[in-house]
Protein backbone atom coordinates (compact mmCIF):
# COMPACT_ATOMS: atom_id res chain seq x y z
CA UNK A 1 0.00 0.00 0.00
CA UNK A 2 1.34 3.41 -1.00
CA UNK A 3 2.12 5.80 1.82
CA UNK A 4 0.08 9.00 1.69
CA UNK A 5 1.95 12.13 0.71
CA UNK A 6 1.83 15.10 3.13
CA UNK A 7 -0.44 16.93 0.65
CA UNK A 8 -2.90 14.05 0.40
CA UNK A 9 -2.89 13.55 4.18
CA UNK A 10 -3.64 17.25 4.68
CA UNK A 11 -6.50 17.15 2.16
CA UNK A 12 -8.04 14.01 3.70
CA UNK A 13 -7.85 15.43 7.24
CA UNK A 14 -9.36 18.76 6.19
CA UNK A 15 -12.08 17.07 4.14
CA UNK A 16 -13.13 14.96 7.13
CA UNK A 17 -13.28 18.00 9.42
CA UNK A 18 -15.24 20.07 6.88
CA UNK A 19 -17.87 17.33 6.58
CA UNK A 20 -18.30 17.11 10.36
CA UNK A 21 -18.50 20.75 11.44
CA UNK A 22 -18.83 24.27 10.10
CA UNK A 23 -15.87 26.62 9.93
CA UNK A 24 -15.07 28.47 13.15
CA UNK A 25 -13.65 31.38 11.16
CA UNK A 26 -14.14 32.65 7.63
CA UNK A 27 -11.70 34.09 5.11
CA UNK A 28 -12.62 36.17 2.06
CA UNK A 29 -11.45 36.69 -1.50
CA UNK A 30 -12.38 39.57 -3.77
CA UNK A 31 -14.98 38.39 -6.29
CA UNK A 32 -12.96 39.54 -9.30
CA UNK A 33 -9.96 37.55 -8.08
CA UNK A 34 -12.23 34.49 -7.96
CA UNK A 35 -12.62 34.81 -11.71
CA UNK A 36 -9.19 36.07 -12.80
CA UNK A 37 -6.27 35.44 -10.46
CA UNK A 38 -2.73 36.64 -9.83
CA UNK A 39 0.10 34.99 -11.79
CA UNK A 40 0.43 31.30 -10.92
CA UNK A 41 4.05 31.03 -12.02
CA UNK A 42 7.04 33.36 -11.98
CA UNK A 43 6.44 36.04 -14.60
CA UNK A 44 9.23 38.09 -16.14
CA UNK A 45 8.74 41.81 -16.58
CA UNK A 46 6.81 44.34 -14.53
CA UNK A 47 3.29 43.87 -15.88
CA UNK A 48 0.78 41.03 -15.84
CA UNK A 49 -2.70 41.01 -17.35
CA UNK A 50 -5.38 38.31 -17.34
CA UNK A 51 -8.83 38.63 -18.90
CA UNK A 52 -11.80 36.32 -18.83
CA UNK A 53 -15.31 37.20 -20.03
CA UNK A 54 -16.47 40.31 -18.12
CA UNK A 55 -13.52 40.51 -15.71
CA UNK A 56 -9.89 41.57 -15.98
CA UNK A 57 -6.91 42.01 -13.70
CA UNK A 58 -3.79 44.07 -14.36
CA UNK A 59 -0.86 43.80 -11.93
CA UNK A 60 2.12 46.16 -11.97
CA UNK A 61 5.28 45.42 -9.97
CA UNK A 62 6.39 48.17 -7.60
CA UNK A 63 9.20 49.27 -5.30
CA UNK A 64 9.70 49.27 -1.52
CA UNK A 65 11.93 51.58 0.52
CA UNK A 66 14.38 49.49 2.59
CA UNK A 67 15.70 52.34 4.71
CA UNK A 68 18.49 53.25 2.26
CA UNK A 69 17.10 52.90 -1.23
CA UNK A 70 14.11 51.90 -3.33
CA UNK A 71 14.17 48.18 -4.13
CA UNK A 72 12.30 46.89 -7.18
CA UNK A 73 10.07 43.93 -6.34
CA UNK A 74 8.99 41.15 -8.73
CA UNK A 75 5.39 40.43 -9.63
CA UNK A 76 3.70 38.37 -6.90
CA UNK A 77 2.95 34.81 -8.00
CA UNK A 78 1.97 31.37 -6.74
CA UNK A 79 -0.12 30.27 -3.76
CA UNK A 80 1.58 32.33 -1.04
CA UNK A 81 0.46 35.86 -2.06
CA UNK A 82 -3.04 34.43 -2.65
CA UNK A 83 -3.18 33.05 0.88
CA UNK A 84 -1.75 36.28 2.30
CA UNK A 85 -4.24 38.51 0.47
CA UNK A 86 -7.18 36.24 1.40
CA UNK A 87 -6.20 36.43 5.06
CA UNK A 88 -5.69 40.20 4.86
CA UNK A 89 -9.14 40.50 3.24
CA UNK A 90 -10.60 38.43 6.06
CA UNK A 91 -9.00 40.56 8.76
CA UNK A 92 -10.28 43.75 7.10
CA UNK A 93 -13.85 42.40 6.96
CA UNK A 94 -13.76 40.94 10.47
CA UNK A 95 -12.53 44.26 11.91
CA UNK A 96 -14.46 46.38 9.38
CA UNK A 97 -11.27 48.41 9.10
CA UNK A 98 -8.71 48.81 6.29
CA UNK A 99 -5.91 49.00 8.86
CA UNK A 100 -4.84 45.46 9.74
CA UNK A 101 -2.50 44.09 12.39
CA UNK A 102 -0.76 41.05 10.89
CA UNK A 103 1.61 39.95 13.63
CA UNK A 104 5.04 40.81 14.88
CA UNK A 105 6.86 38.37 12.60
CA UNK A 106 6.67 36.41 9.39
CA UNK A 107 6.51 33.18 11.44
CA UNK A 108 3.42 34.42 13.30
CA UNK A 109 1.70 35.36 10.07
CA UNK A 110 2.53 31.96 8.53
CA UNK A 111 0.85 30.27 11.49
CA UNK A 112 -2.22 32.44 11.03
CA UNK A 113 -2.72 31.32 7.45
CA UNK A 114 -1.91 27.67 8.12
CA UNK A 115 1.58 27.39 6.59
CA UNK A 116 4.60 25.82 8.34
CA UNK A 117 6.52 28.46 10.27
CA UNK A 118 9.64 26.38 10.95
CA UNK A 119 10.45 25.61 7.31
CA UNK A 120 13.27 27.96 6.27
CA UNK A 121 12.48 27.69 2.55
CA UNK A 122 8.77 28.44 3.12
CA UNK A 123 9.74 31.37 5.34
CA UNK A 124 12.09 32.88 2.75
CA UNK A 125 9.77 32.41 -0.24
CA UNK A 126 6.77 33.74 1.65
CA UNK A 127 8.65 36.83 2.80
CA UNK A 128 9.65 37.61 -0.80
CA UNK A 129 6.10 37.14 -2.06
CA UNK A 130 4.68 39.27 0.75
CA UNK A 131 7.02 42.10 -0.23
CA UNK A 132 6.06 41.70 -3.89
CA UNK A 133 2.37 41.84 -2.98
CA UNK A 134 2.86 44.92 -0.78
CA UNK A 135 4.60 46.78 -3.61
CA UNK A 136 2.23 45.75 -6.41
CA UNK A 137 -0.45 47.93 -7.95
CA UNK A 138 -3.64 46.12 -8.89
CA UNK A 139 -6.30 47.23 -11.35
CA UNK A 140 -9.59 45.34 -11.42
CA UNK A 141 -11.93 45.68 -14.36
CA UNK A 142 -15.44 44.29 -14.69
CA UNK A 143 -18.68 44.88 -16.53
CA UNK A 144 -21.96 45.18 -14.65
CA UNK A 145 -25.37 46.43 -15.77
CA UNK A 146 -23.94 47.45 -19.17
CA UNK A 147 -21.31 49.57 -17.42
CA UNK A 148 -17.54 49.11 -17.56
CA UNK A 149 -15.99 49.61 -14.10
CA UNK A 150 -12.28 50.02 -13.29
CA UNK A 151 -10.91 49.95 -9.76
CA UNK A 152 -7.32 51.22 -9.70
CA UNK A 153 -5.84 50.37 -6.35
CA UNK A 154 -2.69 49.43 -4.60
CA UNK A 155 -4.35 46.89 -2.29
CA UNK A 156 -1.73 47.54 0.39
CA UNK A 157 -1.54 51.32 0.72
CA UNK A 158 0.93 51.43 3.60
CA UNK A 159 3.66 48.92 4.40
CA UNK A 160 5.64 49.61 7.56
CA UNK A 161 8.90 47.73 8.03
CA UNK A 162 11.14 47.76 11.05
CA UNK A 163 14.80 48.73 10.82
CA UNK A 164 17.45 47.22 13.05
CA UNK A 165 19.32 49.89 15.07
CA UNK A 166 22.60 48.01 14.84
CA UNK A 167 22.97 47.44 11.11
CA UNK A 168 20.39 49.82 9.74
CA UNK A 169 18.93 46.89 7.82
CA UNK A 170 15.20 46.53 7.43
CA UNK A 171 13.45 43.29 8.29
CA UNK A 172 10.81 44.22 5.71
CA UNK A 173 8.12 42.65 7.85
CA UNK A 174 5.36 45.03 8.96
CA UNK A 175 3.37 44.82 12.16
CA UNK A 176 0.45 46.30 10.28
CA UNK A 177 -0.81 47.00 6.79
CA UNK A 178 -3.33 49.52 5.52
CA UNK A 179 -5.50 48.65 2.55
CA UNK A 180 -6.27 51.40 0.08
CA UNK A 181 -9.77 52.85 0.47
CA UNK A 182 -10.70 51.97 -3.11
CA UNK A 183 -9.72 48.34 -2.65
CA UNK A 184 -11.36 48.09 0.79
CA UNK A 185 -14.67 49.53 -0.43
CA UNK A 186 -14.63 47.27 -3.48
CA UNK A 187 -13.87 44.27 -1.24
CA UNK A 188 -16.89 44.99 0.95
CA UNK A 189 -19.05 44.95 -2.17
CA UNK A 190 -17.55 41.87 -3.82
CA UNK A 191 -16.28 39.63 -0.98
CA UNK A 192 -16.67 35.85 -1.40
CA UNK A 193 -16.57 33.80 1.85
CA UNK A 194 -14.13 30.86 1.90
CA UNK A 195 -13.39 28.05 4.37
CA UNK A 196 -9.86 28.49 5.82
CA UNK A 197 -9.54 24.71 6.31
CA UNK A 198 -9.99 24.21 2.57
CA UNK A 199 -7.46 26.97 1.87
CA UNK A 200 -4.93 25.30 4.15
CA UNK A 201 -5.47 21.95 2.43
CA UNK A 202 -4.91 23.51 -1.00
CA UNK A 203 -2.00 25.74 0.03
CA UNK A 204 0.42 23.81 -2.21
CA UNK A 205 -1.27 24.86 -5.47
CA UNK A 206 -2.17 28.26 -6.90
CA UNK A 207 -4.34 26.51 -9.50
CA UNK A 208 -6.29 24.58 -6.85
CA UNK A 209 -6.81 27.78 -4.81
CA UNK A 210 -8.10 29.58 -7.91
CA UNK A 211 -10.45 26.73 -8.84
CA UNK A 212 -11.81 26.60 -5.26
CA UNK A 213 -12.43 30.36 -5.18
CA UNK A 214 -14.08 30.22 -8.62
CA UNK A 215 -16.48 27.43 -7.61
CA UNK A 216 -17.25 29.15 -4.29
CA UNK A 217 -18.40 32.22 -6.21
CA UNK A 218 -19.97 30.56 -9.24
CA UNK A 219 -21.92 27.46 -8.20
CA UNK A 220 -24.49 29.07 -5.90
CA UNK A 221 -25.22 31.76 -8.51
CA UNK A 222 -26.32 29.21 -11.12
CA UNK A 223 -30.03 28.80 -11.86
CA UNK A 224 -29.47 25.65 -13.88
CA UNK A 225 -26.74 23.17 -14.73
CA UNK A 226 -24.21 24.55 -17.21
CA UNK A 227 -21.73 22.61 -19.32
CA UNK A 228 -18.30 24.25 -19.44
CA UNK A 229 -15.88 22.87 -22.06
CA UNK A 230 -12.26 22.29 -21.13
CA UNK A 231 -11.30 24.94 -23.70
CA UNK A 232 -13.14 27.54 -21.61
CA UNK A 233 -11.41 26.39 -18.42
CA UNK A 234 -8.05 26.64 -20.21
CA UNK A 235 -8.86 30.19 -21.27
CA UNK A 236 -9.65 31.07 -17.67
CA UNK A 237 -7.07 29.05 -15.73
CA UNK A 238 -4.50 27.77 -18.21
CA UNK A 239 -3.10 30.74 -20.07
CA UNK A 240 0.44 29.71 -19.08
CA UNK A 241 0.02 26.18 -20.47
CA UNK A 242 1.03 25.69 -24.11
CA UNK A 243 -0.13 22.06 -24.17
CA UNK A 244 -3.88 21.42 -23.85
CA UNK A 245 -3.44 17.88 -22.55
CA UNK A 246 -0.97 18.98 -19.89
CA UNK A 247 -3.39 21.66 -18.69
CA UNK A 248 -6.32 19.24 -18.64
CA UNK A 249 -4.40 16.75 -16.48
CA UNK A 250 -3.27 19.46 -14.05
CA UNK A 251 -6.74 21.02 -13.95
CA UNK A 252 -8.54 17.73 -13.26
CA UNK A 253 -6.10 16.93 -10.45
CA UNK A 254 -6.71 20.36 -8.93
CA UNK A 255 -10.48 19.90 -9.34
CA UNK A 256 -10.32 16.51 -7.58
CA UNK A 257 -8.50 18.08 -4.64
CA UNK A 258 -10.94 21.00 -4.52
CA UNK A 259 -14.02 18.76 -4.52
CA UNK A 260 -12.58 16.82 -1.57
CA UNK A 261 -12.67 19.98 0.59
CA UNK A 262 -15.82 21.48 -0.97
CA UNK A 263 -18.28 18.58 -0.50
CA UNK A 264 -21.31 20.71 -1.38
CA UNK A 265 -20.00 21.30 -4.91
CA UNK A 266 -21.87 19.34 -7.58
CA UNK A 267 -19.70 18.73 -10.61
CA UNK A 268 -20.06 16.01 -13.25
CA UNK A 269 -17.52 14.97 -15.87
CA UNK A 270 -19.10 15.06 -19.33
CA UNK A 271 -17.74 14.69 -22.85
CA UNK A 272 -15.41 17.58 -23.56
CA UNK A 273 -15.77 19.35 -20.21
CA UNK A 274 -17.56 19.53 -16.86
CA UNK A 275 -21.18 20.04 -15.89
CA UNK A 276 -21.54 22.69 -13.17
CA UNK A 277 -24.70 22.13 -11.14
CA UNK A 278 -26.27 24.69 -8.74
CA UNK A 279 -24.78 24.03 -5.29
CA UNK A 280 -24.63 25.55 -1.84
CA UNK A 281 -21.56 27.74 -1.23
CA UNK A 282 -18.82 26.42 1.08
CA UNK A 283 -19.85 29.02 3.69
CA UNK A 284 -23.63 29.24 4.02
CA UNK A 285 -23.93 32.14 6.45
CA UNK A 286 -22.07 35.38 7.07
CA UNK A 287 -21.21 35.98 10.75
CA UNK A 288 -22.86 38.88 12.51
CA UNK A 289 -20.81 42.05 12.12
CA UNK A 290 -19.19 41.03 8.83
CA UNK A 291 -20.62 43.80 6.68
CA UNK A 292 -20.33 42.75 3.07
CA UNK A 293 -22.72 43.63 0.29
CA UNK A 294 -23.71 40.31 -1.18
CA UNK A 295 -26.82 38.79 -2.66
CA UNK A 296 -28.96 36.39 -0.71
CA UNK A 297 -27.94 32.80 -1.33
CA UNK A 298 -30.34 31.47 -3.91
CA UNK A 299 -32.30 28.34 -3.05
CA UNK A 300 -31.14 25.32 -4.97
CA UNK A 301 -33.52 24.73 -7.84
CA UNK A 302 -35.56 21.56 -8.02
CA UNK A 303 -33.78 20.65 -11.22
CA UNK A 304 -30.64 19.78 -9.28
CA UNK A 305 -32.45 16.86 -7.67
CA UNK A 306 -33.97 15.56 -10.89
CA UNK A 307 -34.33 11.77 -11.13
CA UNK A 308 -31.30 9.80 -12.17
CA UNK A 309 -31.51 8.40 -15.67
CA UNK A 310 -31.95 4.64 -15.70
CA UNK A 311 -29.59 2.34 -17.55
CA UNK A 312 -32.37 1.54 -20.04
CA UNK A 313 -32.95 5.26 -20.68
CA UNK A 314 -29.24 5.76 -21.26
CA UNK A 315 -29.14 2.92 -23.78
CA UNK A 316 -32.17 4.33 -25.61
CA UNK A 317 -30.64 7.82 -25.62
CA UNK A 318 -27.43 6.61 -27.23
CA UNK A 319 -29.52 4.70 -29.75
CA UNK A 320 -31.13 7.91 -31.04
CA UNK A 321 -28.37 10.40 -30.11
CA UNK A 322 -25.23 8.44 -30.87
CA UNK A 323 -22.06 10.17 -29.74
CA UNK A 324 -23.89 13.05 -27.99
CA UNK A 325 -23.54 14.17 -24.38
CA UNK A 326 -26.36 12.73 -22.29
CA UNK A 327 -25.62 15.03 -19.31
CA UNK A 328 -25.76 18.16 -21.44
CA UNK A 329 -29.08 16.95 -22.84
CA UNK A 330 -30.46 16.28 -19.36
CA UNK A 331 -29.33 19.72 -18.19
CA UNK A 332 -31.20 21.32 -21.11
CA UNK A 333 -34.24 19.15 -20.42
CA UNK A 334 -34.33 20.07 -16.73
CA UNK A 335 -33.96 23.74 -17.64
CA UNK A 336 -36.83 23.42 -20.12
CA UNK A 337 -38.99 21.84 -17.39
CA UNK A 338 -38.63 24.82 -15.04
CA UNK A 339 -42.03 26.44 -14.49
CA UNK A 340 -43.85 23.52 -16.11
CA UNK A 341 -45.79 20.67 -14.54
CA UNK A 342 -43.46 17.77 -13.77
CA UNK A 343 -43.97 14.79 -16.12
CA UNK A 344 -45.53 11.62 -14.73
CA UNK A 345 -42.82 9.56 -16.42
CA UNK A 346 -39.54 11.47 -16.30
CA UNK A 347 -37.61 8.85 -18.29
CA UNK A 348 -40.13 8.79 -21.15
CA UNK A 349 -40.41 12.58 -21.24
CA UNK A 350 -36.63 12.90 -21.31
CA UNK A 351 -36.33 10.54 -24.28
CA UNK A 352 -39.02 12.47 -26.15
CA UNK A 353 -37.09 15.70 -25.54
CA UNK A 354 -33.81 14.02 -26.51
CA UNK A 355 -35.09 13.00 -29.97
CA UNK A 356 -35.77 16.65 -30.84
CA UNK A 357 -32.66 17.88 -29.02
CA UNK A 358 -30.39 15.54 -30.96
CA UNK A 359 -31.59 16.56 -34.41
CA UNK A 360 -28.89 18.38 -36.29
CA UNK A 361 -26.25 17.71 -33.60
CA UNK A 362 -24.88 14.49 -35.10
Amino acid sequence: MKELTPINSRIIESAAEIRIEEAAEIEYQHGILCQVGLPRKKTEGQFFERNFKNASICVTAGKLWDGKKWVMQPLPYGPKPRLALIHINGEAIRKQNPQIEIGSSCAEFLRRIGLPDQDGRTYSLFKKQMMALAAAELSLGFTTHNEAVTVNARPIKEFRAWISNSEHQTSLWPGELTLSRDYFDSLLTHAVPLDPRALGALAHSALALDVYAFLARRLHELNKAVKVPFASFKEQFGQEYANDKNFKNKFLLAMKQVLAVYPEAKIQRVTGGLLLIPSHPPIKTTPKGHRIAKEEIKPIQATTTAPMLTERTREQFWGVCQGLDIYACQADFDSWLQGKAQPKDYQKAFLGFAKKWGKGKN
